[in-house]
This record gives C-alpha cells, structure tokens and sequence, in this order.
C-alpha cells in the first residue's frame, strides 16, 4: 500500500473542476489540448455528497466551499482567522501489482474509508475514482477541506504521517510488508529518531544521505555516491525493460492484425471475400435473367398478337385461368380471381400474364439469392478455418512472448532484491561508523571534563591558600 500525494507537493488546490475534469478523462497524449474519453476510469463513489452524477459532485464541493463563513456562523463559529483558498486536497492509494488478483472494489473502498479516518477526513466531501491504467491498482481520493456542517478547515498537519502509519498497519493487517523501509523508518521513530523523507526523494537515498551527512567520512559519501549511481543504471535498466516489453506487444498485435487483414483480404479498393462471392453468382445468373427478359418479351408479342382476335382472346383467357391455378396459397390471397373477366376484360387478361412474369422473375431472383448465400457461407468457413489457424498460432507466440518478459520481469525483482540488501549493510555500516563516532565524541567529552575538573579543584586550591597566607592587619585604636 502506498499513500501519495501529487508531486512537488501540490496535493491541495482551488479548483474542484479542474481537478475532476483531469480524474474523470484519459491522460491526453502528446499536442492534444483535451481529452474526452473515459477508458482509464474503472469506477467511482461519493462520500457526503447527495448525488451520483460528477457533474453535480463537482459543483456541490464548489458550493459548500464557498458558503464556507455562512456554514461557521450557522454552526456557531468564529469567521476570523486566516483564509485559504486551498480547499481541494487530492491524494492516490496504491497497491502492489501482486495483489491484483485478489482484490476487491469493496476491498479498495475499504482502505479508503479508513484512510479517510487516519487523516480526520471521513465527515468531509469525497470523491473516490478508480484508474486502470497502470499495472499497481490505484484509487484517488478528492477530499473538500471545508467541513459541510461546520465550515472548518480539515487540519493536514502530519497527514502524510498519519497515512504512512495507517498503510503499515494495512499491510500487517493484509499479512503482506511490500514496503519494508517504511516499516523501519517506524522501528527508529519509535526509538525516538527523527526521521524525514525528502520531497520526491525515495526512503533508502534520503536514510543514507541523513547517516552520512552526519558522518563526515570521505569513504562513506564515496561509497553512497556508488550506491546511488547503481540505482540509476538498476532503474534505466527497468525502464528500458519495460519500453521494450512494450515495443514487443506493439510488434505482437501490429502482426496479428495485418495477418488477419490478409485472411479477410482487406485492401481498401478491393473488394472483400464476400463481395466476390456475390459477384460471381450475379455474374452466373445474369445470362439467366436476360434469357427469361427475352421470353417474356416474346410471350408478351405473341399475348398481343392473340388480342386481335376472338380466339386468341379466348386463348389468352384459358392461359390467364391456368395460370391463377398454379398461384401458391400466398399468392392467391391478393388475387381476386374471376374467369368471366378473362373473356370480357382485356386488362384482366394482361395483369394475369403480368402476375406469371412477375412470379418467374421472383423465382429466378430467389435462386440467385439462394446461391449467393451459399457462396457467402462456403467463404466464411473458409475464413473461419484460417483464422482458428492464425489465433491458434499467435496463442502459442503470446504464451512465448509473456513467459519470456515474467522472466525477465522476476530477474528484474530479484536484482532490485539485491540492491535492497545491499543498502541495508550499507546503512548498517554507516549507523555503526556514526555509534563509533559518537562514543569517540562522548569519550572526549569526558577527558575534557576531567581536565576542566582538575583545573578546578587547583584553582580553588590555590585560592584557598592564598587567603592563609594573607594576614589583615588591624589598624590601633
């Protein structure tokens, strides 16, 4: 668990807005001025504050802010004293990347709670917002410092403190230290040390440079100048590590992409598996269609050529009753079939040789469709089949690709491991040289002390003597 405030210092500010509008949005890229999407953002809760909706959170932090006298005369307090417009208090809770698995939205609401507690900030305004945007689970925590009922400034004295105290007995509590030098730093405050940290400077740097500072020893600001140089080159090493763990998933995903895309034959201009499918079949039924288009045209001469005469009238009339026949169950539901007007109505005979044409164009159409949706469905297993391949393949490079960087990623650790251990024995070695220079200085202190003590004792001594020596003499009367 580590408790941060935001860098240089700057965990307190005057803008509720601001600091919402950077917690609610992703972190904006390189030339960008603003950033809308929200995919960092896990999930968020309110403390104190009568809504859900973070518009509305913002702004009542806002308010109650500003009505901050109103709320001391309500109450009964004084409005004198020194006024701070630095009402926004921002900090993070932190976990270790190994607690991911087993760590819980009601789990991390928890800690905050109680973090809350540890600084005297739980009757306050709060808003806590998950990110998922790095590998350690974090949340933030944005606290009103003005007291809703009150109006009262939240003390934040010692706060950093007071959290630091409260994420040892946290990690106790979880049966996990992952900080061990803060766990020290406690052991030498309670020995009655003082102990400070540096701003952004990390625990082990800042220890050894307060035990060496005190120890005036050229060999030992030689040896911490080493111990820092090796830091830097362990934390290049990790960061270069990381960039290259990162490179390496980009390669990953830009390669099973542009595999997929040859599989799916995507290349802007042509056209897809699917829409070749179809264009084959258009192009196998077109003859079809021109072939029927021919025919009914034909029927269509001959039907007017009978019109002219009584008995092709009758003609076209039986082929019309024929024809109503053969109609399927559907089909017969919008006709309204009369055999008399076949023999008187001319139209009618039309509109039923127009019905047979229309119906073998459907026909036609609907086998054309019938065998484009089979074309498609051959495509696609044939699709189907290549990218089970291809994923089956890129599975097997991904479990390489993640085994390799733990790997490297736990090598990593155990150097860091290492590095650990070797401060220790340095700050060991450093509290040892200051215990020896200490008993050397109290050693001296009390050789000088004997000596003023004897010079002492002779001064008085010879005082002592001096006044046996001088006789007054009594003037005569």
């Amino acid at each position: 668990m580590t408790p941060k405030a935001a860098k240089h210092g700057r965990a307190t500010g005057t803008s509720f807005k601001g600091v919402f509008a950077y917690l609610q949005h992703d972190k904006r890229h390189e030339g960008e001025t603003v950033r809308t999407t929200t995919e960092r953002v896990d999930w968020q809760e309110f403390r104190n504050l009568m809504t859900d909706n973070t518009d509305n959170a913002w702004r009542i932090m806002r308010a109650t802010a500003n009505q901050q006298d109103n709320l001391k005369r309500t109450a009964g307090n004084s409005t004198a004293g020194n006024k701070s417009d630095q009402v926004v208090f921002h900090y993070s809770l932190g976990w270790h990347p190994d607690e991911t698995g087993n760590l819980t939205k009601d789990e991390m609401l928890r800690a905050a709670d109680e973090s809350l507690q540890a600084i005297g900030a739980q009757d306050h305004q709060v808003a806590i917002i998950a990110h998922n945007d790095t590998k350690h689970p974090h949340v933030h925590l944005v606290i009103n410092r003005v007291h809703p009922n009150d109006g009262k400034m939240l003390n934040l004295w010692n706060y950093k403190k007071n959290l630091s105290k409260w994420a040892l007995g946290y990690e106790k509590e979880r049966g996990t230290i992952y900080c061990e030098q803060r766990e020290m730093n406690w052991k030498r405050r309670e020995l009655g040390e003082k102990v400070f940290a540096e701003k952004s400077t990390p625990h082990h740097l800042q220890d050894q440079a307060q035990a060496l500072g005190h120890a005036n020893d050229n060999d030992l600001r030689k040896l911490l100048r080493e111990q820092k140089a090796k830091d830097s080159a362990l934390a290049a090493y990790g960061e270069n590590m990381r960039q290259r763990h990162s490179n390496d998933w980009k390669s990953y995903s830009k390669s099973y992409k542009a595999g997929k895309a040859d599989i799916l034959e995507k290349k802007a201009g042509h056209p897809t598996p699917y829409q070749q499918a179809t264009a084959t079949i258009k192009d196998n039924y077109t003859p079809l269609h021109r072939q029927l288009n021919r025919a009914q045209w034909k029927e269509t001469k001959d039907f007017e050529k009978r019109e002219k005469r009584l008995i092709g009238k009758l003609a076209n009339a039986v082929k019309a009753a024929i024809a109503d026949r053969r109609l399927s169950y559907e089909e017969k539901q919008g006709v309204q079939t009369n055999y008399f007007n076949y023999l008187v109505s001319s139209d009618a005979r039309r509109e039923a040789l127009e019905r047979v044409h229309n119906g073998q164009k459907r026909k036609l159409r609907g086998e054309e469709k019938k065998q484009a949706q089979l074309a498609r469905d051959r495509v696609k297993a044939g699709i189907d089949k290549r990218l089970s391949a291809h994923r089956k393949e890129f599975e097997v490079r991904r479990h390489d690709l993640k085994t390799r960087h733990a790997v490297e990623q736990a090598d990593y650790r155990d150097k860091w491991l290492q590095r650990t251990e070797e401060r220790r024995m340095l700050v060991n070695v450093v509290d040892q040289h200051q215990t020896n220079q200490q008993q050397e200085k109290r050693s001296q202190e009390r050789e000088n002390g004997l000596r003023a003590g004897d010079l002492r004792k002779t001064f008085k001594k010879s005082r002592k003597e001096g006044r046996k020596r001088r006789k007054r003499k009594r003037k005569p009367d």
